[in-house]
């Protein structure tokens, strides 16, 4: 297995067995002597298991790890920098089914590691093993606590605030409710379970849609995925808001008060083209990335940015976190609505153009997304739309799937064409 766009990542037991993880861990904890570390998980049933053999591979190796259980993946790389440790460890799948799981690794600045990190670990578990003395793994308990208050020491108030929550069963059930209801809010909760047998499952940022008719009864919903990085947002009148639309509601608001580093937001290849025109109208640039929030960051560091994200939810706020984090997204997003007295609703108001996403699962993404065939359809949509649209195709970074993105000013015909292309795509399976 190797690193992908957000980490290692595949079915839990098969393609991501014990004994990979065990190996994993001790590859990441022989990259250096008295290696130091937390690690976190979301609430999978095979989250524990997982930990526990990454845990003993990384002590093995001689390493120090800080178990920290149930933790969001931007509270491993928070925690990861206040203890002042070599690496953030988070077992999950993100966004993925139950049956799913996945290795991220975050530096000791809370930044993902870096490509050439990522093929050096992935040398070392297909190596020798790293038998050290000295190594030990520590129950850490108080990782929530100093979470939550970092996340809730904003000056924010929400006093009156009517918010629902959806926390995907994953690992921000107990911490997000927690952290709006110090801010003020009354809240209310839904799929908050520990049972990992049900994360993500018709629930959370993904499904985000689902809550359209309840979250007409709030000011505002914020949908989280398993792990939090992801934020889908519902305004008042039940209509999502995006990750592409929270970046025009920050941006703004950081433009406003002097504080958008740069003058620049990093989008990715798939943020809406109507975004990207609501962004440029403010005078504020506008850059795109490659899809991946790994990306999104890199771009930010290298044109002293602290401002992207993807539509799917990762959004980065580098003046809050250091990676892409939904609860602080959620109570960022909940600043500006309170501050300006404006419904969501108005200030995420943007003149989009009809965007379609298909995922299409196959054998080999890698292969189909090569294929001749398909390239030819491309070109031929390419010339169809000329300026007055985009085709994006491109394998996941996460399952085996082929991944179809349509821009253009009719949405009747992209809807064709989405369907033209996956009877193309389940030919080639044939």
């Amino acid at each position: 297995m190797k690193f992908g766009t957000d980490g290692i990542r595949g079915i839990a037991y098969e393609e991501l067995s014990e004994d990979f993880a065990y190996k994993a861990g001790n590859a990441l904890g022989g990259l250096k002597e008295k290696c130091r570390a937390v690690i976190g998980r979301d609430t999978r049933i095979s989250g524990e298991d997982l930990s526990n053999a990454f845990c003993k591979g990384f002590i093995d190796a001689g390493g120090e790890i800080l178990d920290l259980g149930l933790m969001p993946t931007a509270g491993v790389a928070y925690l990861a920098i206040k203890h002042a440790c070599d690496y953030g460890v988070v077992i999950s799948a993100s966004h993925n089914p139950p049956e799913y799981n996945g290795i991220k690794v975050f530096d000791g600045e809370g930044h993902k590691i870096s490509e050439s990190l990522e093929r050096e670990i992935e040398d070392r578990i297909s190596g020798k093993l790293y038998m050290r003395k000295g190594g030990a793994k520590i129950a850490y308990d108080n990782g929530e606590a100093e979470y939550v208050a970092f996340l809730a020491d904003k000056g924010v108030n929400l006093n009156g605030v009517k918010i629902l929550l959806d926390c995907s069963n994953g690992a921000t059930s107990r911490i997000a409710p927690e952290v709006f209801r110090k801010l003020g809010a009354e809240v209310t909760v839904v799929n908050d379970s520990l049972d990992g047998s049900v994360i993500n499952d018709n629930c959370g940022a993904v499904y985000a849609e689902l809550l359209s008719e309840k979250a007409k009864e709030f000011d505002l919903t914020f949908s989280f995925d398993g792990d939090g990085d992801r934020l889908i947002a519902l305004d008042e009148k039940g209509e999502i808001v995006d990750g592409d639309k929270n970046l025009l509601v920050i941006g703004k608001y950081l433009k406003s008060k002097g504080l958008l580093q740069g003058n620049i937001i990093t989008g990715t290849l798939m943020t809406n083209i109507g975004i990207q025109r609501e962004i440029e109208a403010c005078g504020i640039c506008f850059d795109r990335a490659d899809v991946g929030d790994k990306y999104v960051l890199r771009n930010l560091l290298a044109k002293g940015g602290i401002l992207g994200g993807e539509g799917s939810g990762h959004t980065l706020i580098l003046s809050e976190s250091t990676t892409g984090d939904g609860v602080q997204t959620a109570v960022v997003l909940s600043k500006i609505v309170s501050e300006s007295k404006k419904p969501l609703s108005a200030l995420a108001k943007a003149v989009t153009v009809p965007q379609i996403t298909k995922s299409i699962k196959v054998s080999d993404k890698e292969k189909t997304a090569k294929s001749e065939l398909l390239k030819k359809a491309i070109e031929d949509i390419k010339k169809e739309f000329k300026d007055e649209g985009r085709i994006l195709v491109r394998p996941s970074g996460t399952e085996n799937k082929l991944r179809i993105t349509l821009e253009y000013k009719d949405e009747n015909r992209i809807k064709e064409i989405v369907n033209n292309l996956t009877k193309l795509v389940e030919n080639l399976e044939l």
